[in-house]
């Protein structure tokens, strides 16, 4: 939090009116005593979750031939998700999803037998910020106290009410929410299923096939309002009380969108017994992904040396200089005629499997008689495009309007808080000018983009010994191809002149090849992946009641990135789109070595055992039927990147710029300190200029995880053999153990170089609810009661 000391560095006649008004949104360090740079508030700002849940399941027989089962569900909650401050930066959510499923089978014979499916599904969502009603209208006043242009009045407009997100690098805590927000959507899905499988086909024997279809239609309405509420970063603090922005967006308009898309798949698959020992299965299978259209066109894509063109239309978007604001705005006519959807189908995905499970019956000592089975197999398969990318394209000119504003724009200098807001000015910057550059930025996707596919293959041995033990060795792998990335077409060239100033100040030149446009992100399937691993597994199934199974797993995972938006550890984006290959590092979900162990015990006690073994009432309730099971991680951490993202240091305008490496050898690191995780003298204190640095992505590894999950459970039989209370108490972390997550790697926030989290609830990643590392979260013991009849 800001200090006493922070604030006196800028005289009184230099703060900013506005600035200064914003101070009071941030409490008061509780830690007065903390170093300059440290964390200096602590705060306990609990998230809250309420959920109900509803389960319907019917099976009805109409005959020995035909069963049909029906199922319903739905789930509906408010969540609250605090953020960094105890009244500010927290979102709200109000989730609901249905579903409803008739499934339909019938026997024609003992050969032949169909399933019909039908589905319907509704996911609904509506996020919005902790500070919704806050009337920033009154705070971003001009010298007259009339409210500035841009800024949202939250009497006409509480949908996008609330403080600007304002960033101030240096560790102070973020005011407002997140720029993503607020928003929300409604995804309705319809889908069909029809599988048929038929033993002996044509009267082979020795054959078993399965083959059938599913269509799907997708319906969607979306509303993204990031940024309506703008979104301001800062240097430091002392260009936050100045007054003295870096980089601000800003959007108006409507971003409600509705979106559809129709795919469908068929396979064919057979399963070959060649001889007793000896099986294979193969097949093909066939995907139509169906690019999602805009039902009323109201979205653009900007194509390579055309620009942005409308969908479903030949006409391309332009800006007339001598206008200033949304005015400015006109459609032309365009060489080319664009789809509905933007971009052209991808037809031809055909994906093919392969395996096989083979029992030798030679070298009797080796193998044994019939205790080895030897497995391995090959597969491709494809992934859809997440619609999130081509549902972006919505979010572009001219049906709603962003505008980015940064030093660039304004002849390498900061601006204050009005430049950024305000929209009705011109949207190209430094006309004829080497540096010409505009305002409107445009999201997009490439319009021959395909699908990813992913080649995955295995190898393994599996031997039992004895009755109880097997041990199995496997090989497992995949290669990733056309995977989707973010590039920034519009990504300028820098020309380097000085090369002790920034990219993006003079003497140095940005030439942007589209100069009448901001950055043009668009979604590319140019990444790959590589993976590679080997698996050890033992088990162990013992006559009395005791299972246990221990693997042991080591991997490698190569990519260019490892999502579309990024992931944990790493920035969004490249940092230098023109070149890629700077990008090959570790997978943000990298893990050499994991080590997982499960057991599942019934105490040896109670009727039926030796001890305490009285067949009676009292026993059975008392001392019958206890069970204890658990689950142990151990695996090292997962990798990160150092960047730098409060300047424009290279001049690319991606904000995403890696470090030099000035230290030598590898990197000192101590993950067990989070007060000084690692060496921060080891990289250059600012990026260079006009490049990349040799710090590359994803170098370096956080700490590892260690997670002990318990439980114990005991049945009561209620009256009859029939009906019994199972009673369940789980132990998620039982140690309690801290499990860091990985250290900052941002060199422009007052962390960098420290840990200040741990890895994700236990609890939340126990129900799926969490993404990431499995488990790691503060101890929490959760019981249950359950009723089995």
């Amino acid at each position: 939090m800001p200090t006493d000391a922070d604030i006196a560095l800028v005289p009184v006649n230099q703060r900013d009116p506005i600035s200064v008004a914003l101070l009071k949104f941030w409490p008061a360090p509780t830690n007065t005593a903390a170093p300059l740079g440290s964390n200096n508030f602590i705060a306990n700002v609990g998230s809250t979750t309420f959920d109900w849940t509803g389960l319907a399941k019917v099976d009805y027989n109409f005959s020995e031939k035909d069963h049909l089962s029906a199922r319903w569900a739905e789930y509906s909650g408010t969540t609250f998700t605090p953020g960094a401050l105890p009244l500010l930066g927290g979102n709200g959510n109000l989730p609901v999803s249905h579903s409803d499923v008739i499934d339909y089978t019938h026997t024609f014979s003992p050969r032949l037998m169909n399933e019909l499916r039908l589905g319907f599904s509704r996911n609904q969502t509506f996020i919005t910020v902790q500070d919704s009603g806050f009337n920033a209208a009154k705070i971003f006043v001009d010298s007259s106290g009339n409210p500035l242009p841009g800024v949202v009045d939250a009497s006409k407009n509480l949908l996008d009410s609330g403080l600007p997100t304002i960033n101030v690098s240096g560790g102070f805590a973020p005011l407002g929410s997140t720029s993503n927000l607020p928003q929300g959507r409604i995804t309705n899905t319809y889908e069909l299923y029809d599988n048929m499988s038929l033993i002996a086909p044509l009267g082979a024997s020795k054959h078993s096939w399965r083959w059938g279809y599913h269509v799907r239609r997708e319906d969607a309405r979306r509303f993204l309002d990031g940024s309506a509420r703008g979104n301001f970063s800062f240097v430091n603090f002392t260009d936050f009380l100045s007054g003295h922005a870096n980089t601000a967006t800003l959007l108006f308009g409507s971003t409600l969108c509705y979106w559809q898309r129709y795919p469908w798949d068929a396979y064919w698959q057979d399963t070959y017994k060649v001889k007793d020992n000896f099986t294979l299965n193969y097949g093909v299978r066939y995907e139509y992904p169906s690019a999602i259209h805009q039902v009323r066109n109201q979205a653009t894509n900007f194509i390579p040396g055309v620009g942005p063109v409308l969908l479903g239309s030949n006409k391309v978007l332009a800006i007339d200089t001598t206008k200033s604001g949304p005015g400015s705005l006109f459609f032309t006519q365009a060489p080319i005629t664009l789809s509905g959807s933007g971009v052209n189908s991808d037809k031809n995905n055909f994906a093919p499997v392969l395996g096989f499970a083979y029992t030798p019956r030679f070298a009797g000592r080796l193998f044994g008689k019939d205790d080895t089975v030897i497995r391995g197999g090959f597969r491709m398969g494809y992934d859809e495009i997440f619609n999130n990318i081509p549902a972006n394209m919505g979010l572009n000119a001219p049906f709603n309007l962003t505008t980015t504003q940064n030093t660039g724009t304004n002849g390498g200098n900061k601006f204050p808080w009005a430049v950024g807001f305000n929209q009705n000015v011109p949207l190209v910057k430094n006309i004829g000018l080497p540096n010409q550059v505009g305002l409107v930025g445009f999201s997009a996707e490439d319009q021959n983009i395909r699908s990813s596919y992913i080649y995955q293959y295995s190898l393994g041995v599996q031997r039992r010994l004895g009755t109880a033990f097997s041990l199995e060795l496997d090989y497992q792998g995949s290669t990733g191809h056309k995977l989707g990335l973010f590039v920034d077409r519009n990504q300028p060239r820098v020309t380097v002149n000085d090369p002790t100033r920034r990219g993006n100040q003079t003497p140095n030149v940005q030439t942007y090849p589209y100069p009448f446009f901001g950055s043009v992100g668009t979604g590319e399937d140019i990444g790959n992946s590589d993976y590679n691993g080997a698996v050890v597994t033992a088990r162990y199934q013992g006559r009395h009641g005791i299972f246990f199974e221990g693997s042991y797993t080591y991997g490698k995972s190569l990519d260019y990135g490892s999502s579309f938006f990024g992931s944990t550890g790493e920035r969004a984006g490249l940092a230098d789109a023109n070149n890629l290959s700077a990008e090959r590092g570790p997978s943000s979900f990298d893990i050499r070595h994991r080590a997982v162990f499960v057991y599942v015990i019934e105490l040896p006690v109670g009727p039926g055992h030796r001890l305490l073994g009285w067949n009676n009432g009292v026993n059975r309730q008392v001392f019958g039927s206890w069970e204890i099971s658990g689950i142990t991680t151990l695996q090292t951490g997962t990798p990160f990147t150092v960047f730098n993202s409060s300047q424009d240091f290279s001049g690319f305008n991606q904000f995403n710029d890696r470090p030099d490496i000035v230290g030598t050898g590898s990197l000192h690191q101590d993950n067990r300190n989070p007060d000084a995780a690692f060496d921060k003298t080891y990289f250059s204190s600012t990026p260079p200029t006009g490049r990349d640095g040799t710090s590359g992505r994803n170098q370096y590894y956080g700490p590892g995880l260690a997670n002990y999950n318990f439980a114990v459970s005991k049945s009561f039989p209620l009256g009859t053999e029939r009906v019994h209370l199972r009673f369940r108490a789980d132990f998620f972390n039982l140690f309690n153990h801290t499990n860091f997550a990985n250290p900052v790697g941002s060199q422009s926030s007052g962390n960098f170089g420290k840990i200040t989290a741990t890895v994700a609830s236990a609890t939340a990643t126990a129900v799926g609810t969490t993404a990431g590392v499995v488990g790691g979260g503060p101890r929490v013991i959760q019981g249950a009661l359950r009723v089995e009849f």
